[in-house]
């Protein structure tokens, strides 16, 4: 497995645009990405921060999503104005109970 953490950082006023965006807007395409096997929106609010972590059933998975990410992210800059980063990793170890 693969995981992609998109890192947003902004004030309270973008994180909550952030939040309902993400619900309304990107929860409802996202899920139809290949190869996805979850989704986290985790939130900071008092460090106005947020992170998305997706899950994916493999690196190709992963890859072939890129495009679309790239336009819901570029998306999530213009409506909420604050900084978004995008980082990778390969899923080594988990539990899940």
């Amino acid at each position: 497995m693969h995981a992609r953490i998109g890192r947003w950082e902004g004030n309270a006023s973008e994180l909550e645009k952030w939040i309902v965006r993400g619900r309304e807007q990107v929860k409802p395409g996202i899920r139809n990405d290949a190869g996805l096997k979850a989704v986290y929106w985790l939130a900071d609010r008092t460090a106005g921060k947020g992170l998305i972590v997706t899950i994916w059933e493999s690196e190709e998975a992963m890859k072939a999503s890129e495009e679309a990410r790239v336009k819901r992210q570029a998306g999530m800059t213009v409506a909420t104005g604050a900084r978004v980063a995008t980082e990778r990793y390969e899923v080594v170890d988990s539990l899940l109970i």
